[in-house]
């Protein structure tokens, strides 16, 4: 069986989106200020070029990804070394204009942490089946397990595994 992968390494679609979106922008500008009646105008619109150099690296350094292999049980998160999927112990959804998410990590760091989302960028349908198919198997607290680790208070940093799944089966359709 082959690697399940959670989003990409390098983000792709959001690099080409932006470079179509700057040069789109660049071009329509260009337009609009050449047949106006200040062309004096259009080398300034030159700078909406800057949008993909600004964007790009944006996207490459803010990127979340998981690479999950079926035969060992192991889940890559952005890079690191390989966990198993029961180390997965912190959950967040959230809904943010129509845009539903869930991130899911071993610890509150961006570099242990990825998100399945869906909407007009976000992930597969694929992946967010595959996200639903393994919540089960991680270790996310289950309702009436709030206990953080021998301290006797409450796991403030995740959601139970319960509210994921309604959450993951209702908002990641």
């Amino acid at each position: 069986m082959t690697i399940i992968r959670l989003g990409r390494p390098t983000p792709w679609r959001g690099i080409i989106t932006s470079l179509v979106m700057g040069a789109g922008a660049t071009v329509i500008g260009m337009l609009l200020a050449l047949f106006s009646s200040h062309p004096e105008n259009s080398p300034l619109l030159l700078l909406f070029l800057l949008l993909p150099a600004i964007v790009i690296p944006c996207l490459i350094a803010l990127n979340q990804y998981a690479e999950f292999d079926p035969q060992t049980g192991l889940i890559r998160i952005n890079g690191t070394a390989p966990v198993p999927l029961s180390r997965i112990d912190r959950a967040r959804t959230r809904t943010f204009r129509g845009v539903s998410s869930i991130d899911l990590g071993t610890g509150p760091t961006r570099k242990e942490r990825f998100m399945v989302a869906n909407g007009p960028f976000g992930s597969p349908r694929v992946e967010r089946d595959w996200v639903r198919h393994l919540l089960p198997y991680t270790g996310l607290p289950r309702r009436g397990q709030m206990l953080d680790a021998g301290i006797g208070t409450e796991n403030l940093g995740s959601e139970t595994l319960e509210d994921v799944q309604i959450f993951a089966q209702d908002s990641l359709k």
